[in-house]
């Protein structure tokens, strides 16, 4: 038998090396990637959940007089309390034109700008973007360009990644355990005009087909195929709040993040817009 010359051997070691030194940097970086909360992205800009002070800012942001805010009932269960997230759009659209909301849901990490990019038609630029057009692989939560930005569309996707450190989208997974999932229902979506406030009705692990391309929503009987396959998920893991009915009149809120699991999953948690009231 032919040996193989030691030289040889060496060029295989070196590779392997290199090979396992790529996987460890790729790795720390990921754990280690900041989180793009938002007074770390957006230091001084954004008043949000956080705040204890007043401030007054000069801007076209609408300045009807404050209304009492309250949980909203729908289908039996009652929203989280109201959150005064307090976000000065105006100022953020001056930092980039592409953020247009933001999301917060009580009781995970998920307190973060919303970006749709509308340049080249990349939709997926915010994968791998942070809110100032810069590369970041924690990206920004975003949504694409099917979806309009007043959540008015039969079904709106936002995208976040499932980061090791708990930021982005990680946290959407506590709606996974049966006894998270019963005590919280509620996410909050604000936008330079609007309050929204959807009740959290399922979550479960899909697959990763692209749902704006794969479901024809303005079909009654699709988006009601869909509607239902949201309330009976066929997933080994899934909750389901009892006795919530969306219909194809309501808007559905679809939000999306990897799982641990086989690279072809996704998990999902669905929320029904139950209340949307102008901001004052």
């Amino acid at each position: 038998m032919k040996k193989v010359r030691k030289p040889v051997w060496i060029v295989i070691l070196c590779l392997s090396i290199a090979v396992v030194l790529g996987a460890v940097f790729y790795l720390f970086r990921y754990v280690t990637q900041k989180d793009i909360a938002r007074v770390d992205v957006i230091p001084d800009v954004i008043p949000t959940i956080a705040a204890t002070q007043e401030q007054t800012v000069t801007s076209d942001e609408p300045t009807q007089a404050p209304v009492e805010k309250k949980p909203v009932e729908a289908w039996g269960y009652k929203t989280a309390e109201p959150e005064e997230l307090n976000v000065s759009f105006d100022e953020l659209m001056e930092i980039n034109p592409d953020i247009y909301a933001w999301i917060y849901i009580p009781n995970t990490n998920v307190d973060y700008p919303v970006a749709r990019s509308t340049s080249d038609g990349d939709d997926s630029f915010y994968l791998e973007h942070n809110v100032y057009r810069q590369y970041q692989f924690s990206g920004t939560i975003y949504s694409e360009i099917k979806n309009q930005p007043d959540f008015h569309d039969r079904v709106t996707v936002l995208y976040g990644h499932n980061m090791l450190n708990g930021s982005m989208f990680a946290t959407l997974h506590n709606f996974a355990d049966p006894d998270f999932f019963v005590e919280n229902n509620t996410i909050f979506i604000q936008t330079k005009d609007k309050e929204l406030t959807y009740l959290v009705y399922s979550a479960y692990t899909y697959d990763d087909r692209h749902i704006l391309n794969s479901f024809f929503f303005d079909n009654d009987d699709v988006f009601q195929e869909y509607i239902d396959f949201t309330l009976n998920p066929h997933t080994y893991s899934g909750n389901v709040r009892e006795g919530v009915k969306p219909t194809i009149n309501d808007k559905i809120l679809t939000l999306s993040t990897c799982t641990s699991g086989a690279a072809n999953t996704r998990f999902l948690v669905q929320g029904v817009l139950v209340d949307e009231r102008d901001r004052g």
